[in-house]
């Protein structure tokens, strides 16, 4: 039996599992991620949150807003790479807001959505939701 015959498949197999070990963290979901400061357009048209992790590995890359009624639910996605892999690493996001937005969200998994800020309707003025 020929090594050579077999060697295309065995580097596409060998190529196909660490391409999967390299995208394969990037589609899990974080929920550990954590609001460390925010700040509101002057229109009041989006929030640009600053966010942090409750770990001590690992990086966010990308977030996902999902508006019902008033409330914004953030979904948050590690980056690609592994474990502590910095690759398209970012932790600062815009949500867009509309005049019905009176609550945002993080996800938490398993565990019901953390209230991370909510707007005070009379005055206008978005605060952090006590823990």
């Amino acid at each position: 039996m020929s090594l050579k015959k077999y060697a295309p498949v065995l580097i596409i197999l060998i190529v196909s599992a660490v391409g999967l070990l390299f995208l394969l963290p990037g589609l899990e979901k974080r929920t550990d991620v954590r609001l460390q400061d925010f700040s509101v357009s002057k229109d009041g048209s989006a929030i640009m949150i600053k966010t942090s992790l409750s770990a001590s590995m690992g990086f966010i890359r990308d977030m996902e807003t999902e508006k019902t009624g008033e409330e914004i639910h953030c979904s948050f996605y590690r980056t690609f790479g592994g474990l502590n892999s910095t690759i398209g690493a970012k932790n600062t996001f815009e949500i867009k807001l509309d005049a019905s937005t009176e609550k945002i969200y993080f996800d938490r998994g398993e565990e019901s959505d953390a209230l991370v800020l909510e707007r005070e309707a009379a005055a206008n003025i978005w605060t952090i939701s006590p823990r």
